[in-house]
């Protein structure tokens, strides 16, 4: 049976775009020896760009699905299988898909779901010099970016910042709920685009390191003995103010045996279940965004608002 500890990330964006240039520059550079799966959709009797990738020592398993459309062309049965010889083969942390740049990604982030997977994010790559007019000759271009978690501002150097500026208000239009990141050639380096799981997040939590200061981003962990409440965890969650762009975690929640695994991506949460035997029962949960300071103590406050005593009913606040 899959299991939710996979996490799942679709690339997409229009033809063009450079999103085989950011996969192949966060493949070599960014995800620090976890092992990843790539499936890669080209519309075409030969999968071109599948051979762009192959070969890097990061990637566990490549899977090419060529002549048609990854949404249209396989039927749910089918999609379940090769999702789950993917993870029993190759043991991934992370399976990536590469959608074609003519696909609609929300059918897909549905049947990624429906296969018991765990939707980390939608990441959209936009020309910079081209979007104005992919914008206009195909509405595909425009659902890429609506569907959008994180929109990737990419071929910088050609374009001014005039038309930079132009097309990031567009993008913010389109979808102001999505973090923008600005790139040259896929060289983005930055742990908050690709997640790597609930193992990556344990090894993140035990660790007081923090690889995020470059992109202006900082994070803490929360750490709970006592068991949470889910209603008011997902208020939570709701309530989590922009500047937070990532959270996921492990939480107990009180009468559950199973621990949640939650996954919270600008303004986007979800939440799913997993037994971890020999797994202390604790809660742990990371966040990271920008300005944390004034941010940090009122989560914490409002994290601590949802314990419930073991014995004796729910913790009383002032």
């Amino acid at each position: 049976m899959t299991t939710r500890s996979v996490a799942v990330d679709i690339l997409t964006g229009f033809l063009g775009s450079g999103k085989t240039t950011l996969l192949r520059h966060v493949l070599e550079h960014g995800l620090r020896g976890q092992p990843v799966a790539v499936i890669m959709n080209e519309i075409g009797e030969v999968g071109i760009d599948g051979k762009v990738i192959t070969g890097l020592s990061a990637v566990e398993k490549m899977v090419e699905l060529s002549s048609g459309c990854i949404c249209c062309s396989i039927d749910d049965y089918r999609f379940d299988l090769a999702i789950q010889e993917i993870i029993d083969t190759a043991k991934p942390h992370l399976i990536i898909i590469e959608s074609t740049g003519l696909a609609d990604p929300e059918p897909l982030a549905y049947r990624v779901k429906n296969a018991g997977l765990g939707l980390d994010a939608i990441i959209t790559v936009v020309d910079a010099e081209n979007v104005k007019r992919h914008l206009a000759e195909a509405e595909v271009a425009r659902a890429q970016i609506e569907a959008a978690d994180f929109v990737v501002v990419n071929k910088l150097d050609l374009v001014d910042e005039a038309t930079l500026a132009a097309v990031e208000r567009r993008v913010a239009r389109l979808n102001p709920r999505a973090e923008r990141f600005r790139t040259v050639r896929g060289a983005i380096d930055s742990d908050v685009l690709f997640a790597t799981g609930v193992a990556a997040f344990r090894d993140r939590a035990r660790s007081t390191s923090d690889h995020l200061h470059a992109d202006g981003f900082a994070s803490f962990v929360w750490r709970a003995e006592r068991p949470l409440r889910q209603d008011a965890f997902e208020r939570v969650l709701e309530r989590l103010p922009p500047d937070i762009v990532r959270a996921k975690g492990l939480v107990r929640f009180a009468g559950r045996d199973w621990h949640c695994v939650f996954n919270y991506t600008c303004g986007r949460h979800e939440l799913g279940w997993m037994r971890l035997d020999g797994v202390p029962a604790t809660t742990q949960a990371v966040f990271i965004g920008r300005h944390l300071d004034r941010h940090r103590a009122r989560i914490e406050r409002d994290l601590a608002a949802c314990e419930i005593e073991e014995k004796g009913g729910e913790r009383r606040h002032a």
